[in-house]
């Protein structure tokens, strides 16, 4: 590929990096709202995919099982599709809650053990634990909260990947001109 063609793929690429970046500042549930839809096509592509392989496979070897599941993936798929945009993102992000609260809840225990051996190690499992439960609980209470903030993450790192690609836009132009 020439230089030509590299820089203004660069400039193409940190346009669209700063455009969707900034987009997600001011639409920061605009990630979770795509990762429903992605999540969503992938549920009804599975249901398509299972039922018609039980509708192909011969009758012997036919599982209801099968049928069942493309059922149900297709039915998902559709109600988080119209009906709960924010449904799967958000039950995400309080998975992650609970799983930081179980992990906190073993820190706890562990520390129990760690302390009779090693004081140090079991306070600092102790607090651990508890800056975790505090978290798991933040997580859990407010998931919709916690998105926005990981759009606003997600949107801040776009804009940087933005810049970079337009100084490298700049940069090749440069190297071309020296080049002629």
């Amino acid at each position: 590929m020439n230089i030509s063609k590299a820089k203004y793929i660069s400039l193409l690429s940190g346009v669209l990096f700063l455009t969707v970046g900034i987009y997600m500042i001011y639409n920061p549930l605009f990630i979770a709202y795509t990762m429903n839809i992605i999540f969503c096509i992938l549920l009804l592509v599975e249901g398509i995919s299972q039922l018609s392989a039980y509708f192909y496979e011969k009758h012997e070897g036919r599982s209801i099982w099968r049928l069942i599941e493309g059922i149900i993936s297709i039915v998902m798929g559709i109600y988080f599709l119209i009906g709960d945009s924010l449904g799967i993102p958000v039950a995400i992000i309080v998975v992650v809650g609970i799983w930081l609260v179980l992990v906190g809840i073993s820190r706890l225990m562990m520390s129990r053990r760690v302390i009779e051996f090693e004081k140090n190690i079991g306070q600092r499992l102790i607090v651990a634990g508890v800056v975790e439960i505090i978290f798991g609980i933040t997580v859990i209470a407010n998931p919709v909260i916690i998105a926005n903030y990981i759009a606003y993450l997600i949107a801040v790192s776009l804009i940087v990947q933005a810049v970079v690609d337009i100084f490298r836009f700049f940069r090749l132009n440069r190297m071309q001109r020296k080049m002629k």
